[in-house]
């Protein structure tokens, strides 16, 4: 933020917050507070904070920041860095950094066709649990396995079980050996 933008800012928490003490310097100080961050992402902070109470700090406008662009992030889609990259970790990381950015800032939607790193699915694009495909899997698992064995009330011994395994799997050995 460019310190008229911040004057800009501390006009508008004077109209939000009326009672709010400040003075000419303070557009100074809270430029150097609050001058990293954008004028955007600042007046919506306000605009929250202001929502909740009567007076409204930098640190507060800080903290809510956070708060929106940590939310932009996770609505996002951030693109994957290119696959040459993987063999050098510190661009690769750089690349998915100015991702991460570009999301914070709501600039996340990448084009068509571009590979993806991060995905988020909305809510109302969930289904009930797992993908089709992943559902399909686990049924033809399930059906493959065949039923699930009924459980006693008591511990069950490892041993014992690993020895009906064994015999289980030597009688079916040996149904195929006598087949053949």
């Amino acid at each position: 933020m460019r310190p008229q933008e911040t004057l800009i800012l501390t006009r508008y928490v004077r109209a939000c917050c009326p009672q709010q003490a400040m003075d000419r310097y303070t557009p100074d100080a809270w430029h150097e507070l609050l001058g990293d961050l954008s004028l955007e992402d600042c007046k919506q902070a306000v605009t929250a904070v202001a929502r909740r109470q009567p007076f409204v700090a930098p640190a507060e406008i800080r903290a809510e920041v956070r708060r929106i662009r940590e939310e932009r992030i996770a609505r996002s889609v951030i693109p994957a860095p290119p696959a040459e990259l993987t063999d050098d970790p510190e661009r690769y990381q750089a690349v998915l950094r100015a991702g991460t950015r570009l999301a914070a800032d709501g600039d996340a939607l990448p084009a068509r066709g571009q590979p993806l790193a991060i995905t988020g699915t909305p809510p109302e694009q969930r289904g009930a649990g797992q993908p089709a495909t992943l559902r399909s899997a686990l049924a033809e698992l399930r059906r493959a396995l065949g039923p699930a064995r009924a459980r006693s009330g008591k511990p069950v011994d490892p041993q014992a079980v690993a020895a009906e395994q064994v015999a289980e799997a030597r009688r079916r050995r040996g149904e195929d050996e006598g087949a053949a």
